[in-house]
């Protein structure tokens, strides 16, 4: 009788984006430098406690820690150790579980929401969008958050052009591969559309911690990465419009889009 040949599974670590396993590995950098979003937010979603609510890439949990207060059951989802090590000290009451998008540790038709925040870019959408539809009950819906950039005017526009030069084909929102994935696919609905404003403080440290939280920015070589965070704390310290502060307001067009699972 012929054996059958054991099925092996990818490790998580690899069927992560390998820009995104070498770009984030370092929990400390990403909590100081990324910002938070407007809990409005979460409040346009009309999350109630019945409802189990997964943040899918949660990181360090910069957005589940503003579901919690919705009274829902939220677990986190994270792949990547050093993310979660950061997240149990951020949320320690948050159920954790290591995952990814294309492979959800969730059994069929066991949530309402799925929430991914500065994540969605990320996955493979071929693989991830069947994944998504699978664990979500029936009208259950996804919810993509971006903290958006790319309409930046005066010096934010001029502070993040430092380091847009070196992005390179790295995912991100501005492709619109992820839309295009939703749209073509059958097996969600038409996309919702809402915006915010959010509002980043922080100070010098912070804005070069956000610098270096940029995946992109993380793989350079050192000395590349560490003349690009010169360059950054050189423009802070000389631009008519940065210098002299010891506290900066970094705004951002907060971005979310809803759509629900089609049965």
């Amino acid at each position: 009788m012929r054996r059958r040949k054991k099925e092996t599974k990818t490790p998580i670590a690899d069927a992560v984006h390998p820009t995104a396993a070498r770009g984030f590995n370092d929990g400390v950098v990403y909590e100081q430098g990324r910002p938070s979003y407007p809990p409005e937010a979460v409040t346009a979603l009309n999350i109630s406690p019945p409802h189990t609510v997964v943040d899918l890439g949660c990181g360090t949990g910069k957005f589940t820690r503003l579901l919690t207060p919705t009274g829902a059951r939220i677990i986190g989802i994270e792949p990547l150790a050093i993310m979660n090590e950061m997240f149990r000290t951020t949320c320690p009451n948050v159920t954790l579980l290591t995952g990814v998008a294309e492979r959800l540790p969730l059994r069929a038709c066991a949530v309402d929401l799925i929430t991914c925040a500065s994540a969605f870019h990320w996955f493979d959408h071929e693989r991830a969008l069947p994944e998504l539809h699978r664990v979500l009950r029936t009208a259950g819906r996804l919810a993509i958050i971006w903290n958006r950039r790319d309409k930046l005017a005066g010096w934010p526009a001029e502070f993040f052009a430092i380091t847009e030069q070196y992005r390179g084909d790295t995912p991100g929102y501005r492709s619109n591969a992820w839309r295009d994935a939703i749209d073509g696919s059958a097996l969600f609905g038409p996309i919702e559309e809402r915006w915010f404003d959010n509002v980043q403080h922080a100070d010098l440290d912070g804005l070069l911690a956000r610098v270096e939280s940029i995946s992109f920015i993380e793989t350079l070589p050192a000395s590349e990465k560490a003349a690009v965070i010169a360059r950054a704390r050189e423009f802070l310290v000389t631009h008519p419009d940065t210098r002299g502060r010891e506290h900066f307001e970094l705004p951002y067009h907060t971005a979310l889009y809803v759509t629900r699972r089609l049965n």
